[in-house]
């Protein structure tokens, strides 16, 4: 009984930390605008934990400000979201890998995150953009 609950923990870290490097057959939600595209895609749910990753591409002449995420129920309550990885700021490219602390979600409700870039043009220009995704989906 032991030996079978230490096999099964070790194959449910393997699978948490396969998880964190991005799963490329979650499906991604995108948006596309003039100064950029940005992509979000929710990859695992973990015990207490919604994981995934956010990116943002700027167009020719921006460059990505700051990359954060948001997450907010259905009454527009929002949800805690750790943001231990990110990379690219101050770039062309940057991508965020996000953790939102799962609540209690009354059945049959929804929770929206949201990948949020602020991007600035050469001539100081800024402008925020978003891309959302729902879950559970």
């Amino acid at each position: 009984m032991i030996l079978r609950i230490a096999v099964l923990s070790m194959i449910a870290l393997a699978l948490g930390i396969s998880a964190c490097g991005g799963d490329e057959s979650a499906p991604t939600q995108r948006a596309t605008y003039d100064e950029g595209e940005l992509r979000i895609q929710i990859e695992t749910l973990d015990t207490g934990l919604l994981k995934g990753h956010a990116f943002v591409d700027a167009a020719e002449g921006w460059v990505v400000k700051d990359l954060r995420v948001e997450a907010h129920d259905e009454e527009n309550v929002p949800w805690p979201v750790i943001e231990p990885e990110r990379t690219g700021i101050g770039g062309a490219n940057a991508t965020e890998f996000f953790e939102v602390t799962i609540q209690e979600l009354p059945r049959g409700q929804q929770i929206t995150v949201e990948a949020v870039a602020t991007l600035q043009e050469r001539d100081g220009t800024v402008l925020e953009r978003r891309v959302r995704d729902e879950w559970p989906p």
